[in-house]
């Protein structure tokens, strides 16, 4: 009787185990995006994104031509986060996270706040953002 029941025990903290190093991985990739915009670092942000990104009308190649102009427009640009929940749901998750963005050009400054949706894949062994940027 006693055995049955640690194999039990062993098997859930295996897979709760699993699923915070999932969750890890995916908090990596957002700190990789985070630290890209602080950096204006086009190649360490689209190393975030899948091939495969797509909203609304816009698919990787628009993204990245969009995040290079705001990388050669501002001179500064700061970003954080805060308050993740991510929910993982097999190869996709989602993470929503409330963040602050400021943008300078010159002595024009801009600030943006709020709560942003980030849908994410797994692929291979990394997450990659495919929505919500």
């Amino acid at each position: 009787m006693r055995r049955p029941f640690l194999s039990f025990l062993l098997l859930i903290f295996f897979l709760l185990a699993c699923q915070g190093s999932e969750e890890e991985k995916i908090y990596q990739t957002l700190n990789r995006r985070q630290e890209a915009l602080k950096k204006r670092d086009l190649s360490l942000y689209l190393s975030c994104i899948s091939r495969s990104y797509q909203d609304k009308e816009e698919d990787f190649d628009r993204l990245q031509k969009r995040i290079e102009g705001y990388f050669k427009t501002f001179n500064r640009i700061s970003y954080s986060s805060w308050d993740r929940s991510v929910q993982i749901d097999g190869e996709t998750a989602t993470a929503i996270q409330q963040f602050h963005l400021e943008v300078e050009k010159g002595e024009k400054k801009n600030s943006y706040s709020g709560k942003e949706a980030l849908f994410l894949k797994k692929e291979g062994k990394e997450w990659k953002i495919i929505k919500g940027l």
